[in-house]
């Protein structure tokens, strides 16, 4: 009988404190969730900065080593006869 009383009595001062901690678990977890988004943003960002930097590469080599013309085309894209 002392027992049961004496857990509801501790019972009842954790709630508070069980509630805080609830509370700082959905904080922690909101935190996280930015930091992904913004994790997942930083990496697109680093794609396309990427990319914009391989076509201003690209952009300063001769057309020669480019070698934009289609297969079985002439410089002006044009198909042989």
């Amino acid at each position: 009988m002392w027992e049961l009383s004496l857990n509801e009595c501790n019972h009842t001062l954790n709630e508070p404190h069980l509630a805080q901690m609830r509370a700082e678990l959905v904080s922690i977890g909101e935190k996280e969730r930015i930091l992904r988004e913004r994790s997942a943003d930083r990496e697109a960002y680093r794609y396309l900065l990427d990319a914009h930097r391989l076509i201003a590469r690209a952009s300063h080599l001769p057309e020669q080593v480019l070698n934009i013309s289609p297969p079985g085309g002439d410089k002006n894209g044009q198909l042989a006869a």
